[in-house]
């Protein structure tokens, strides 16, 4: 039962609703592989099927709720662009009061309630990411409530519990599919905190449930593309190599200072001050601790702002609650100072960096191409109406322009996502095949990224940079053989450089 609110608290709670409101659309971005996942939904909307390109029976998403939830936007009239920053900005106002609300019952007091929220609302991959267009915030919700539920379960042992524990476990597991590996940490760490046949009984009960919701879906996945696992796994799926948890070890600590170590400093204050045997906050450090082992193991995500990092935010908050009401519940002022220091630093180190370094920088250089990608998925829809088109990073070029596309990075081409070759360099660009590529015949290749430049280029300009994905078309003499470079132009006058392929002639 969460005490009742005193006005302050209730204005305090309203602020940092707003103020996280705020700061996601001062970032005013969506990512352009959320337009992957868009372009699933319209098709699904539009009776088209589950599929990227029509007639093609490829899982290139891996947030099969998230889509679904898309697609009925899309079938009521409202475009995924739209209804995404909504429903994430929606979603992460319900983490916000989930974490508050659990810290409010849990230790009483203001101060552990209100410093969890605010390291959620001040924390720039938190905001970015609730209007960014992919599913963060929905399994972070999942995740989170899944975990106050454990909680709260392991303090009543009510059987409805364990049911709804299960339901939102399965849930997040359609959600996302390492849904499942933090359901079994949550139902093997209930266990351990009661080991007998009661809990044994209530526990295998809980993940029997969510195991069934992921196996139906599961074996939907397998009937429907004939592979129950999502193309990305492919594509980003590297061999067990020391070169491979270097870059996740090493992404790990760029989150981690890029906001000035508040995860270790939030880490290390609830390890030392609250990590004994009652302590609630076992399962949230559990949880961190499985995330960082997830994320070095599959080497990191290459994404802004420190992607995959949302969802463990709300356990960081939680960690923090707790240690704020250890240091809050001193009758010692010097205690007292600490916490309020603590909360202060912690908002501080978020704040900055959103404000400043590589990764708001980045983000802004993202959206303004963007922009243009829209803009030259329109004009090629107009010019080339019903080619087909190879390019990198797919995401808005395909949602706009409504053409067949092939992915070269491969996350929605099974072929090119299972294709040999494939080495540890940038996260997710790593899968090739140009000649499988040319093979397919598509009437436009965009090498590199889609782009508009003020000039024309020469194509050995052109052809000095690109991904893996381009080399391997460079490299094959049939690319220059049988594609020629043009320029589109564009209305504002800037150039966009394709290669279109040449007419034989008869």
């Amino acid at each position: 039962m969460i005490p009742r609110l005193s006005r302050w608290e209730v204005a305090a709670l309203l602020a940092l609703l707003g103020g996280s409101a705020l700061h996601a659309l001062y970032f005013d971005h969506i990512a352009d592989d959320a337009y992957i996942s868009f372009r699933y939904a319209a098709n699904l909307a539009e009776g088209n099927g589950l599929v990227f390109n029509p007639g093609e029976y490829v899982m290139g998403y891996s947030n099969f709720l998230w889509v679904v939830l898309l697609s009925g936007a899309e079938w009521l009239g409202v475009a995924s662009p739209r209804a995404a920053p909504v429903l994430g900005i929606v979603l992460g106002w319900g983490i916000l009061a989930l974490v508050a609300g659990y810290l409010r019952s849990a230790f009483g007091g203001s101060w552990p309630a209100l410093s969890g929220a605010l390291l959620l609302a001040t924390n720039g991959t938190f905001a970015l990411w609730l209007v960014a267009g992919l599913e963060g915030p929905l399994f972070a919700l999942l995740l989170s409530a899944s975990v106050v539920v454990a909680l709260r379960t392991e303090a009543d042992a009510a059987s409805r519990r364990f049911g709804w524990l299960g339901l939102l476990l399965g849930l997040a597991a359609i959600t996302r599919p390492e849904g499942v590996f933090y359901g079994l940490v949550i139902g093997i760490g209930l266990w351990l905190r009661r080991p007998d046949r009661v809990r044994a009984r209530a526990v295998a009960g809980s993940l029997a449930i969510s195991l069934s919701i992921f196996g139906v879906f599961t074996a939907w996945a397998y009937a429907y593309y004939g592979d129950p696992l999502p193309n990305p796994y492919y594509t980003k799926f590297h061999p067990l190599s020391w070169e491979l948890l270097m870059r996740g070890g090493r992404i790990a600590l760029w989150f981690a200072m890029a906001y000035g170590g508040m995860p270790i400093v939030v880490l290390g204050a609830w390890l030392a001050l609250c990590a004994r045997r009652g302590s609630v906050g076992w399962l949230p450090f559990a949880i961190c601790l499985a995330f960082v082992a997830f994320f070095v193991r599959v080497g990191g995500d290459g994404q802004a702002y420190y992607r995959m990092w949302f969802w463990v935010l709300p356990m960081l908050a939680l960690l923090l609650g707790e240690t704020v009401a250890r240091l809050a519940g001193s009758s010692q002022r010097a205690l007292h100072a600490w916490c309020v220091a603590l909360v202060a630093l912690i908002a501080v180190s978020n704040l900055q960096h959103s404000v400043s370094g590589g990764e708001i920088a980045r983000v802004r250089h993202d959206e303004t191409l963007s922009r243009d990608v829209g803009l030259i998925a329109v004009e090629l829809a107009e010019q080339h109406p019903g080619a087909s088109v190879a390019a990198n990073n797919v995401g808005v070029l395909t949602y706009v322009s409504r053409l067949e596309v092939i992915d070269m990075l491969g996350l929605t081409d099974r072929h090119i996502a299972t294709a040999p070759g494939k080495r540890v360099q940038f996260p997710a660009h790593e899968s090739h095949d140009g000649a499988y590529v040319l093979d397919r015949q598509p009437d436009i290749i965009f090498y590199g990224q889609p782009r508009a430049f003020r000039t024309p280029l020469d194509r050995d300009e052109l052809l000095a940079f690109g991904y893996p994905s381009d080399f391997d078309l460079r490299d094959d003499p049939r690319f220059l053989r049988d594609y020629a470079l043009e320029h589109m132009r564009l209305d504002d006058g800037r150039y966009v450089p394709l290669f279109r392929r040449r007419v034989p002639s008869s």
